[in-house]
């Protein structure tokens, strides 16, 4: 059972109290009429504060006549309904991992979308009230949240809101509040193309020399030419380094099409669900190597590191050599001092195309084949690109 502290009667029905083992905020506990009560994180870490806030709850469940609503008008119903469907799509039409984010969004013990919404009717939060929750969230982190992890909250609200909706119980749903454009993500790091060439040297540099890698639970990890062709191939494939993509691809969701131009098609259930992806040319022969490395592979084996049926192992695994290889070569932070990780390929690989392609490449079909949009694109992979002679001849020409 959970350890209560500190419990505080403010009135009758109406309590504080903490639960150090769980979380460092006051927690209140509402009675709402039929030996019923409601219990919420006030999200404050002060006596005081966390008093203030239970009133504040108080009075707005009384607004709201959230006492005695009805199971199937609350919040909670709806969003349970949302979870239920996107993890049935997870077992059909998108990847396993599709609603996961969703879940966490709406479960999280002391912030999440059921336990400051939860227990409230659908019909009557309103625009006020989820800025309010936005607001909230950003004091209880040491620094404000993103605009990206802001919007992702908004956009689990706003499909809630379509469920209710879909089931008669809002007559439109609420507009979510604008956010602030000052809290817009800095635009994430990349290589240029000197650091990209050191990158690939480095890590022939620690294969040759047999380098090993430790891991978290000891022994080590040997660095080999899979892990090199790894890397060249998610350049030009353009993929996610995240287990829904790159290393969820299999041998039978590629096609090798040898006519010019010559590239793989690939199938992959990702972040954003189906999508085709049409590949660079110089992807065909470093699948074709790798393809070598393990004779005699079957359909449905994974294309790369296979012996890791567990493929969150083959993601972390991956990801400790690739930070050791950003240590070895001076690589681990870009020149605004933003650490590196291995989506930075991602980003090499969007920006390189873009100023390769002298301007022409249509940037539509860019963000569509690496499964992100247009502003995406200008927001995060785009916006702190280095001009170069093709970028520069570009801007010049009136062609």
């Amino acid at each position: 059972m959970t350890q209560r502290t500190d419990r505080t009667q403010i009135r009758r029905g109406l309590y504080i109290y903490k639960q150090p083992l769980q979380s460092k905020y006051y927690f209140t506990r509402i009675f709402v009429g039929n030996k019923k009560y409601i219990c919420r994180s006030t999200n404050e870490t002060s006596k005081i504060e966390a008093r203030k806030r239970a009133e504040e709850l108080y009075d707005s469940l009384k607004e709201k006549n959230k006492v005695g609503v009805s199971e199937t008008n609350s919040f909670k119903f709806y969003s349970n309904k949302l979870i239920e469907s996107e993890m049935q799509l997870s077992k059909t039409k998108r990847h396993k991992r599709f609603g996961k984010d969703t879940e966490k969004y709406i479960t999280r013990k002391d912030y999440g979308l059921n336990a400051i919404f939860g227990d409230m009717d659908i019909s009557k939060i309103t625009t006020f009230d989820i800025r309010d929750y936005l607001e909230k969230l950003d004091k209880k982190n040491k620094k404000p949240l993103t605009h990206s992890t802001k919007s992702k909250y908004l956009n689990c609200i706003k499909k809630i809101m379509r469920v209710g909706y879909e089931y008669g119980k809002l007559k439109s749903i609420p507009l979510m509040p604008k956010l602030d454009s000052k809290n817009k993500d800095n635009p994430r790091p990349s290589f240029n193309e000197d650091e990209y060439k050191k990158l690939l040297k480095v890590t022939r540099d620690e294969i040759e020399k047999g380098a090993m890698v430790k891991r978290y639970n000891g022994g080590g990890i040997k660095l080999t030419m899979e892990h090199y062709y790894f890397i060249v191939f998610m350049v030009h494939t353009f993929m996610r380094p995240v287990e829904s993509e790159i290393y969820n691809v299999k041998h039978k969701d590629i096609k090798v099409i040898k006519e010019d131009p010559a590239r793989l098609e690939i199938q992959v259930i990702g972040k954003t669900g189906y999508r085709p992806i049409s590949s660079l040319s110089y992807a065909v022969e470093f699948y074709e190597k790798v393809s070598k490395l393990h004779k005699g592979y079957k359909k449905d084996d994974y294309v790369f590191f296979p012996y890791y049926q567990n493929r969150t192992t083959a993601v972390r695994t991956f990801n400790r050599v690739f930070n050791y290889i950003l240590k070895k070569g001076n690589l681990e932070f870009d020149h605004f001092g933003t650490k590196r990780t291995s989506y930075s390929l991602r980003h090499y690989s969007l920006q390189t195309r873009l100023r390769l392609s002298k301007g022409k490449v249509n940037i539509y079909w860019l963000a569509k084949n690496a499964g992100t949009s247009v502003d995406q694109l200008e927001r995060f992979y785009l916006k702190n690109i280095e001009l170069n002679d093709e970028i520069v001849k570009n801007l010049q020409s009136f062609g």
